[in-house]
């Protein structure tokens, strides 16, 4: 059987990079793992072709015996399109994944066979199935899996020269019991991880293919703290004999700051940056979540302590608890600034399916329908400390003031003078990423951004020689962030004036609509009740 894994388009959003692109000078940030990971455990004689529809055209009348779809929430709308078009040309159409797993209801009658969970028992056991020509058009995983030994990921079937990072995941699950979050749903509180043997196998495959940069795509990379070290002691070991060539990045609890033999590792290992789920800086809404790893802590404390190790802290934030009210916006920007944290993943908080909030929500009747996956847009929860209008208002200038010129080189200019030696050897090891930093970002462009990347490369040039890659990559990330806020701003306005004329409406703007931008005909159709409004 000739098996083609598909995956979908990515909307617009904070992580695909998409006004940097140019300047990183490839067509998409980072692939989707699950392709290379279920062609992993795809035996002979059956072949994989694997498809990203991110960096390659999909043809539709591909010659295979099987289209196997995965993707979140984010990507539903795609979803749906890539399997309508293939079920017309006649192909028979699997699907997988954390949108799948979540709400596999969803795809009832659309697909001929569904996989619900993690796929290291289920995908070999209906490959078996179809052989026999018996298969079954549901498979939900028994178990969660022991990960511990897996083959290694197929990363050699991916077009790996058109992303600028590469992926890996080495735990799964996470110990902590955050209410809004569908991590402990789908993989349990009890975290797994691969043998260091597995793990380090995996970093010379991504080495032989030519990866410098590679994210950890673990849902909480310290989950399991004895087992972290073991990895990471065999991988310091590892850069060290080789020049240091990959650069690390991941995503970890804020009780990392506690634990000094983990980050000395982490730095020895050459881990640039790591993503935080702070939240909030209220603790309030840091209670009403369960996010107690957060509440016992002094955050701005705790991000200058990782900083000190010469890792970068990027955070995830969230608006919208029930204990948050109109002052937390303030609050919000004020964290930031003093936690020295220039990159944030800011959004609205969302209710995801199946999770905790979810319930909570529908039982207390504040739902306004399901989630687009896209927190950056829209919020499928009626606010307790404040007004819908409000909530929207106050976010749309939250985003503008985070990622206004002066403001953003404020946070960043005080991270490069502040922040530790980097681990391994740290300098402007991509001379084609620094000349196209060069053009877009000082020679091409306007006054305020070339005064920015300016003074972020002068400020490490004097104070921090070593830490030139960290301006120039602050430099990059804010051409992304600074054009996807002037994405966001105007459907924001609009949600404002909906809201300002409809308190109550209960519309939701689609996911496709922040890709195909505020002159699409999608938005003009979903505003014209609002400018009827104005009008009349």
């Amino acid at each position: 059987m000739h098996i083609v894994l598909v995956s979908p388009k990515n909307p617009r959003s904070f992580w695909t990079l998409d006004g940097s692109l140019p300047v990183l000078g490839k067509p998409c940030a980072l692939p989707n793992l699950a392709l290379p990971t279920v062609a992993a455990l795809t035996p002979k004689p059956h072949t994989v072709e694997l498809v990203d529809e991110n960096v390659e055209a999909v043809d539709f009348r591909v010659d295979a015996d099987l289209i196997g779809i995965t993707g979140f929430i984010v990507h539903k709308e795609r979803m749906f399109e890539l399997i309508a078009r293939f079920k017309a040309e006649g192909k028979r159409v699997a699907v997988g994944g954390s949108y799948a797993t979540l709400c596999p209801e969803d795809f009832h009658g659309k697909v001929d066979v569904l996989f619900a969970g993690e796929a290291e028992e289920t995908w070999p056991r209906f490959l078996e199935d179809y052989s026999r020509g018996d298969w079954e058009p549901v498979y939900r995983a028994p178990r969660l899996p022991d990960i511990a030994s897996r083959p290694i990921p197929r990363f050699d079937l991916l077009r790996t020269g058109r992303y600028r990072t590469m992926l890996m995941q080495f735990a799964r699950g996470c110990p902590f019991d955050c209410e809004f979050c569908d991590i402990i749903v789908m993989y349990g509180r009890k975290p797994r991880t691969k043998s260091v043997a597995s793990a380090m196998a995996e970093v010379e495959a991504l080495h032989r293919l030519g990866a410098r940069s590679v994210f950890l795509v673990d849902d909480n990379f310290i989950g399991n703290r004895a087992r972290a070290k073991d990895f990471l002691r065999a991988l310091a070991e590892w850069q060290k004999k080789r020049g240091y060539p990959i650069t690390f990045q991941t995503e970890a609890s804020i009780n990392l700051a506690r634990h000094d033999e983990l980050l000395d590792l982490m730095r020895a290992a050459r881990f640039r940056s790591i993503f935080v789920g702070i939240e909030s800086p209220r603790k309030a809404s840091l209670d009403e979540t369960g996010k107690v790893q957060n509440a016992r802590e002094d955050m701005v404390v705790a991000v200058h302590k990782i900083q000190s190790y010469g890792i970068e802290v990027q955070a995830g934030m969230i608006v919208g608890f029930d204990a948050d009210d109109t002052s937390i916006f303030e609050e919000h920007s004020r964290f930031l600034e003093e936690a020295r944290i220039p990159i944030s993943m800011t959004g609205l908080l969302n209710a995801l399916p199946k999770t905790p909030l979810y319930e909570r929500l529908e039982r207390e009747g504040r739902l306004l329908g399901t989630t687009t996956g896209d927190q950056f847009v829209f919020t499928n929860i009626v606010p307790a400390g404040m007004t819908r209008l409000e909530l929207y208002r106050g976010y749309r200038e939250l985003l503008e003031e985070l990622y206004d010129h002066r403001l953003f080189r404020r946070r960043a200019l005080a991270l490069i003078r502040h922040i530790g030696a980097a681990g391994g050897r740290s300098s402007l090891r991509d001379v084609g990423v620094f000349f196209r930093y060069l053009w877009y970002c000082v020679l091409r462009a306007d006054r305020s951004r070339a005064a920015l990347s300016i003074s972020l490369f002068a400020a490490a040039l004097m104070h921090k020689p070593s830490r030139l890659g960290l301006a120039v990559a602050l430099a990059i990330w804010h051409v992304h962030l600074h054009d996807f806020v002037r994405t966001l701003s105007p459907l924001l306005s609009e949600m404002q004036e909906a809201l300002a004329h409809n308190p109550t409406s209960g519309h939701i703007l689609p996911a496709q609509i922040l890709s195909e931008g505020p002159d699409s005909a999608a938005f003009a159709e979903l505003c014209e009740p609002v400018a009827r409004a104005a009008r009349g």
